[in-house]
């Protein structure tokens, strides 16, 4: 089932989908936040490929969105970083400076 949802990271406004256990029963959720400039990914979707389309995206894990948020992100394309993501910034915060 496909979830989508309005979040407010820091006085922004993303657009949060989420595919229930993508997998079958027992497997993680698909999670995806779409910010103006970029979008925030879950280990499901692929960094290389981000980076093929020099897309801003952003690595992080998390079973919803709220934990996707508040989570420590894990890796950030090249793309990303040239917009001012950093290393050690929670989701929340990556997603704040990709809606810019």
């Amino acid at each position: 089932m496909l979830s989508v949802e309005q979040l407010n990271v820091n006085g922004t406004q993303a657009e949060g989908f989420m595919l229930a256990a993508p997998g079958g029963e027992g497997h993680p959720n698909m999670i995806v936040v779409n910010c103006k400039k970029g979008y925030l990914m879950c280990g499901y979707l692929n960094m290389a490929a981000a980076e093929k389309f020099n897309d801003a995206a952003v690595l992080v894990g998390g079973a919803d969105f709220d934990a996707v948020l508040s989570n420590q992100i894990k890796g950030m394309t090249p793309a990303a970083a040239a917009l001012g993501v950093k290393e050690g910034m929670t989701g929340a915060e990556a997603a704040a400076v990709l809606n810019k």
